[in-house]
């Protein structure tokens, strides 16, 4: 069985000029500035779900590489302090904990940073340029004789990377247009090796492989621009306090999240955990995330490994303090170790996405991705008869990357047995085939199944989706 990792291209030169005017920024075509009218709509709703005034007197950018976390904190005067908005994912890394040193050291650069310019003809959709090297920057590199720092450091759009912040199209739709609002003068960017409001700098520190001199100093300034955004509480299941195992088959039938909650509450653990499934995933069912957020975490923390697997999904699609992708690697690793194959698959293709930095060199070599697949396909099952239709799923995503037609197999069991889910899949691999009506129809069986993530598609089917191999070029 051979598995391909996605290849990733450079941050790079950009190719278009960067454009700081808003008198310039007319060349955008007419489908970006419809999606930046639509995205500062999106924002604006989402300020005043928070109480901020829209737009904000200025707004900070808080980057934390090891959570993989973007977080939005707007101020609407001097006086009011800052709010929190929300998140986004960072959805690749590049490098490894540490300060940026020298140009090609794939390294997202640590530190405080400004936007300079706005980017509208970007390789990677819109992007916003910040200042590396700083003044700290160049100041250390001039003490240590050090030259070609790198530049071209981008938070953009799209999940490619070296060196850059990617966070997605519709992410950075909202920040270019609420940078374009208020004037890239009124935006700061703070990049952290983690999240120094909650773990001391001693901690990142023994995180970083090369440690030059300075770094504990640069972790404190930084420790400290962090400290005016305040943290609310988010409560934690970590798989710490018990051993994590793997439950009996659940008591409830197959995709029903009312009579998964019944059994849940006659104590059937594994039924907690099914429902949790159904309602983070809205499989069958309106998706409900406090729910799920209860539901997974109390079997979590009870020791159930797939509560604590589904439960770091979870962590991946909230748009709060929650987000935390190596977290949800904590999290994954130890169901996978209790046995758990969506564990083992989850990790795998965390690794493959490049959303967390490994705690070892090697943990997410293309070795220990293969194995870990191989060791999720021996866990799952096969049959795609009642719940191991979840299984049948996660085997075609597993099989998706490298043999098309067993991950169509397994999709259409999932689907054929109730999973709208695998309903889904089943398209998006029809649509990958560029069977573009076979597509439409799965998307409208998953949809009328209740899946509400396939809806938004049905209609709207590509012929084709871009190969795991192709990366975008700058």
């Amino acid at each position: 069985m051979q598995w391909r990792a996605r290849s990733r291209s450079g941050c790079g030169r950009l190719l278009a000029l960067l454009v700081v005017l808003p008198a310039l920024l007319g060349a955008r075509s007419a489908s970006t500035q419809v999606a930046l009218y639509d995205a500062e709509a999106r924002l604006a709703g989402r300020f005043a779900a928070r109480g901020v005034l829209y737009p904000p007197r200025a707004v900070t950018l808080v980057a934390l590489k090891d959570e993989g976390r973007l977080e939005l904190w707007a101020a609407n005067d001097q006086n009011s302090g800052w709010r929190f908005v929300r998140s986004y994912l960072v959805q690749a890394t590049s490098g490894r904990l540490g300060p940026k040193l020298r140009q090609g050291d794939r390294q997202v650069p640590e530190g405080i940073y400004r936007v300079t310019a706005l980017n509208p003809r970007s390789a990677y959709h819109l992007s916003l340029r910040l200042d590396y090297p700083n003044a700290f920057d160049q100041a250390r590199a001039s003490e240590e004789g050090r030259t070609r720092l790198g530049g071209d450091i981008m938070i953009h759009g799209d999940r490619v990377s070296v060196g850059c912040l990617p966070i997605g199209n519709e992410a950075i739709e909202e920040l270019f247009a609420l940078a374009e609002r208020i004037g890239i003068e009124n935006l700061l960017v703070v990049i952290s090796p983690m999240d120094l409001r909650r773990v001391d700098a001693s901690v990142a520190l023994k995180r970083v492989g090369r440690r030059p001199p300075w770094l504990a100093e640069l972790y404190a300034d930084i420790a400290r621009a962090l400290a005016p955004f305040a943290l609310a509480d988010v409560d934690t299941a970590e798989p710490t306090q018990v051993k994590l195992k793997l439950a009996k088959e659940p008591k409830c039938r197959a995709y029903d999240a009312a009579d998964c909650e019944a059994k849940c509450r006659a104590g059937d653990l594994a039924s907690c955990t099914r429902a949790g499934v159904l309602y983070g995933e809205g499989r069958g069912v309106e998706r409900d995330v406090t729910k799920a957020w209860t539901l997974l975490g109390d079997a979590c923390r009870r020791g159930e490994a797939l509560g604590c697997s589904a439960l770091g999904e979870l962590l991946l699609a909230d748009d709060g303090f929650r987000l935390d992708t190596s977290r949800a690697a904590k999290l994954a690793r130890a169901a996978c170790d209790a046995g758990d194959g969506h564990g083992c698959a989850r990790l795998a293709q965390l690794c493959t996405d490049r959303l967390i930095y490994p705690e070892q060199p090697d943990a997410c070599s293309e070795k220990q991705v293969d194995r870990l697949r191989r060791r999720a396909v021996s866990q799952l099952s096969s049959s795609c008869r009642g719940w191991a239709a979840y299984d049948c799923f996660r085997l075609a995503q597993i099989y998706g990357t490298a043999d098309l037609d067993n991950a169509l197999r397994f999709a259409r069991g999932s689907c054929d047995a109730g999973d709208p889910g695998g309903c889904e899949l089943l398209a998006e691999l029809h649509e990958r085939r560029g069977e573009v009506q076979q597509a439409a129809t799965f998307y409208e069986r998953a949809c009328s199944s209740g899946y509400g993530a396939a809806c938004a598609r049905r209609r709207t089917p590509t012929v084709s989706v871009r190969s795991a191999e192709s990366a975008p070029r700058s």
